[in-house]
């Protein structure tokens, strides 16, 4: 019994966090409209759409600061991974990436993470 309970207090909380990032997107997360040639990231965007969809990650699957394969890359996420995205972004190369944080704005700025569109089913 006393092992149980000490699983549930270290598995719990990891299963909350787990479902908050795959959670959906709210109809509301992403504005309707499409940016084109955002500010500061002008030189790799051309354009986004909000998009609220979502995708299973086909192989170890990098996040990168851009929407660029030379973008410092944050993190990776494994194979098999449902991932929701915010925006759908079509970089200045004609790429398409999805921005999975819901942080693009208007004035260019971008506190979010990409991924390459590649890397989905």
């Amino acid at each position: 019994m006393k092992r149980n309970k000490a699983w549930t207090a270290i598995a719990l909380p990891v299963m909350v966090a787990s479902a908050v990032l795959i959670t959906a997107p709210s109809a509301s997360a992403a504005p309707a409209h499409t940016f084109t040639s955002v500010g500061e990231m002008s030189s790799s965007i051309h354009s986004c759409k909000g998009d609220g969809r979502a995708g299973v990650t086909n192989a170890r699957t990098p996040v990168h600061t851009g929407p660029s394969a030379g973008a410092t890359v944050t993190q990776y996420l494994p194979a098999g991974r449902t991932v929701h995205w915010y925006y759908e972004c079509i970089s200045d190369a004609g790429n398409i990436w999805y921005e999975i944080t819901g942080k693009l704005d208007e004035g260019g700025t971008s506190n979010g993470r990409f991924i390459y569109s590649g890397y989905f089913s």
